[in-house]
């Protein structure tokens, strides 16, 4: 469930609503995205879906608190799981809508009437859920062929230092970020097309294939004329010359004597295939580890790591000098997390949004379309409908 809510359309939806992708059609359920119009009836609208992957959560953790049936460790595993996702969703959550309904049980009658919280409180329900993950669950893959498709305590570690940076905790960031780098179950690859095959050394969580579903929607561009999802111009003229992450994963298309360049991270739709969707890696805990150094004035080492990736992913030999300041550092960290994550999980409009950047970038990228509202989503109608103590986001 949680896959079906954050992978493949979830992703392409917030990278058309950000600077990463635009389109070739003229599709409705697409252009809203991509115009950041998005009518409060849209029904590809995530809202519904991050919730019945809660309750879900909420029911397993409710049967299984309790439960002396069940050994000790495989109990704490379950558990740990279900907050780990439980958090995870209302992490995706709070940044795509801002103040939600904080749901923690499965009584109809508080769920169907709960207002909106605010995010400062569903912050601290994350906080508190990815904290006792970390105590549950396992710090190795012990689940058999599922590999590291289950979160382990570094899933919740990496997610909870995700949260971190994002609530400005910029000691703790970097500290869980480094416990991560050095645990020794992690390596950074050197090739960026290994980076989405099933248990390289990169990924601290992924989500396994189902039957009938690869790893993402966007593989499908590869057979398409022309591409649905081409990336910008912005995105493309982002990289560096050379770097191994735009030949690798940006592919090119003639159709009808026009150039087409689309994301091709993810090069096969089929369940059958090698890649899966990741939702955690190890880039992202150095470059949460720069940015929490660059906010404290280290940056020295703050650019070391940024170096690190664009050495190791990018093939970039020559290193970036130590910035002149603050500012100017974070600048290369915005960049960096901008050519190695995009159209992976909505870093790209999450980063827009905590740093203030949003109403800048998106205007010039949008300017016969963008509002500053347009930041959250809407609250879809039907849940309006159906509790009377829900209200709307502005603009919609």
């Amino acid at each position: 469930q949680a896959k079906n809510s954050l992978h493949a359309t979830t992703s392409i939806y917030n990278s058309l609503a950000s600077d990463e992708l635009t389109i070739t059609s003229n599709l409705p359920q697409y252009d809203v995205y991509l115009k950041n119009q998005i009518p409060a009836n849209n029904t590809s609208n995530p809202f519904s879906g991050f919730y019945k992957v809660i309750y879900s959560c909420n029911a397993a953790i409710e049967g299984l608190e309790d439960n002396s049936t069940i050994a000790e460790v495989t109990r704490n595993q379950y558990i740990g799981e279900a907050k780990f996702n439980r958090a995870l969703c209302y992490f995706y959550l709070s940044n795509l809508y801002g103040g939600v309904p904080l749901i923690t049980s499965t009584d109809v009658g508080i769920s169907s009437t709960a207002p909106r919280e605010d995010s400062s409180k569903i912050y601290d329900q994350i906080q508190t859920d990815l904290k006792d993950a970390i105590i549950k669950l396992s710090p190795d893959y012990n689940t058999g062929s599922m590999g590291r498709s289950r979160a382990n305590k570094w899933a919740a570690s990496a997610l909870l230092a995700r949260v971190y940076l994002y609530q400005r905790d910029y000691i703790n960031a970097g500290k869980l970020a480094s416990d991560i780098i050095n645990s020794g179950l992690y390596n950074l690859l050197d090739n960026p097309a290994g980076i989405f095959i099933k248990d390289n050394s990169e990924t601290i969580l992924q989500w396994d294939n189902n039957a009938t579903e690869g790893n993402n929607d966007l593989a499908a561009n590869a057979n398409q004329n022309p591409p649905s999802y081409i990336v910008t111009s912005s995105l493309l003229n982002s990289f560096e010359a050379n770097d191994l992450r735009k030949t690798t994963w940006i592919g090119s298309k003639i159709y009808n004597n026009q150039i087409y360049y689309y994301p091709f991270k993810f090069t096969s739709t089929a369940a059958t295939s090698a890649e899966r969707y990741v939702v955690l890696r190890l880039s992202e805990q150095y470059l949460i580890r720069a940015e929490a150094e660059a906010m404290q004035n280290h940056l020295n080492e703050a650019i070391a790591d940024v170096n690190y990736i664009r050495l190791r992913h990018g093939g970039l030999a020559t290193p970036l000098p130590i910035p002149v300041d603050q500012s100017h550092c974070m600048g290369l960290i915005l960049h960096e997390r901008r050519v190695d994550l995009f159209t992976e999980g909505m870093h790209r409009w999450f980063d827009l949004k905590r740093l203030n950047k949003i109403d800048e970038v998106m205007q010039a990228e949008k300017p016969d379309t963008w509002t500053s509202t347009a930041s959250l989503y809407p609250i879809p109608l039907s849940d309006l409908q159906r509790n009377p103590n829900l209200t709307q986001n502005p603009g919609y």
